[in-house]
């Protein structure tokens, strides 16, 4: 089973404890698999595997020299692998930690990987996150940031429980719309019967990122999935693992429907937020909810710092575009508590999918003149848990086309 039951592209994954859902579901604790298939991809192409995104980088930087940076890939490399966490404080990382250094040694066989090349696959995002970006010279030009989705779950709507999500992205070249959804499934197929609990993410990262003391790359949220069981225990296993993750704010909720949100653009942040006393728990993407929260100033001061870095005008794309992240949190928030304490689903899924700026459903929207990439929502998805319903708008081949109404699927 795949997100949600069915074939949704590939965003922040829905993570479960049975990690049957996009994304997480691909992760495998079988180290010498795990090394195969990565080989496999890589030595299909090992041009793009191995350098695609150096020259990237390279493109952007043309000054620097190409040796420099594979120097500082690998020694960030050989210090976060070196970085074995605490077995006594973090006692369930023992197999994860085992697991990582196996695949790197069967994998540098299988690939015929040196030193640098190990590095590019495994750790050129960390690296240039942690130390790259910092170094003024080094790589100028961050990928362009994009804003990245939103979804809310509601305990007391006027039809029971409900969730839905705007899932956002740039609208890519090769976007393939879901099949059609069917208007049944067996009940045994309903991805709610078949989960303890459910983590539901959107994209929160950072250009510039102080890099913590923990950077051994464990797998934190399939983690999550192996050793905890509801909500309570979710949040204190990721708040636990805090330093080791980030870069996504979370949306949890678990089968006695207890919700937590969780606010991680940072390593070093780790911030939870219980539902409102009317009953709903919301994350949005690239936006942090308290302006005064301590990750919130972190998050302003290093977007400044970058800013100031590469000498970004103040009216440039990238203030810009964290001002847009924060309109389309506050748009949520405000249309959500007019609502009131029994919302409507027909009201909520209204703000979802009229178009922006009436509502949070971008159709090609540009906040910036210089922005390189148009926002859209490309699907919609929401579920009625006691109603055992499905729902699902999306974009077809063309972008400007948007459903007037969605596809269900009843689970009976």
């Amino acid at each position: 089973m795949s997100n949600h039951g069915f074939d949704l592209p590939d965003h922040w994954p829905i993570i479960t404890s049975l990690h049957e859902h996009a994304g997480w579901g691909k992760w495998t604790l079988d180290p010498l698999k795990a090394a195969r298939e990565e080989a496999a991809r890589i030595n299909a192409n090992r041009e793009v595997a191995l350098g695609g995104g150096l020259d990237r980088v390279l493109r952007d930087a043309p000054w620097v020299r190409r040796k420099d940076l594979l120097a500082g890939i690998a020694a960030y490399h050989r210090d976060a692998m070196s970085r074995i966490p605490s077995y006594a404080k973090h006692p369930e990382s023992k197999p994860y930690v085992e697991h990582a250094l196996t695949v790197e040694r069967e994998l540098r066989h299988l690939a015929n990987l040196n030193d640098e090349e190990i590095a590019l696959v495994k750790s050129m995002g960390p690296y240039l996150k942690f130390r790259g970006f910092k170094e003024a010279g080094l790589a100028r030009s961050a990928p362009p940031r994009t804003e990245r989705c939103r979804t809310v779950f509601l305990l007391n709507t006027d039809q029971g429980p409900f969730q839905i999500k705007n899932v956002d992205d740039p609208m890519p070249a090769n976007y393939r719309p879901a099949p059609p959804l069917p208007a049944r499934m067996p009940l045994k197929d309903f991805w709610w019967e078949n989960v303890e609990w459910v983590a539901d993410g959107v994209g929160s990262g950072l250009h510039l990122d102080d890099e913590p003391d923990e950077t051994f790359p464990l797998p934190v949220l399939f983690m999550a999935g192996q050793h905890a069981h509801d909500t309570p225990g979710v949040v204190e296993f990721l708040r636990r693992y805090s330093p080791f993750w980030g870069g996504c704010n979370l949306l949890i909720f678990d089968r006695k429907l207890r919700a937590m949100a969780v606010e991680k653009c940072s390593h070093n942040f780790f911030e939870a937020f219980p539902p409102t006393s009317d009953g709903w728990c919301h994350v949005s993407g690239m936006a942090c909810r308290d302006p005064n929260s301590p990750q919130a100033r972190y998050q302003r001061a290093k977007r400044q710092q970058y800013r100031k870095l590469y000498s970004l005008p103040e009216d440039g794309i990238d203030k810009t575009f964290w001002q847009f992240c924060d309109a389309g949190e506050q748009m949520m928030v405000e249309g959500l508590s007019r609502l009131g304490e029994h919302p409507k689903v027909a009201d909520v899924t209204r703000l979802f999918w009229t178009p922006y700026p009436g509502g949070l459903c971008k159709g090609g929207y540009r906040f910036h003149p210089d922005q390189p990439v148009t926002e859209y929502t490309m699907l919609t998805y929401a579920t009625l848990f006691e109603k055992r319903r499905y729902w699902r708008w999306q974009r077809g081949q063309d972008p400007t086309v948007w459903p007037e109404q969605p596809e269900a699927c009843q689970f009976a």
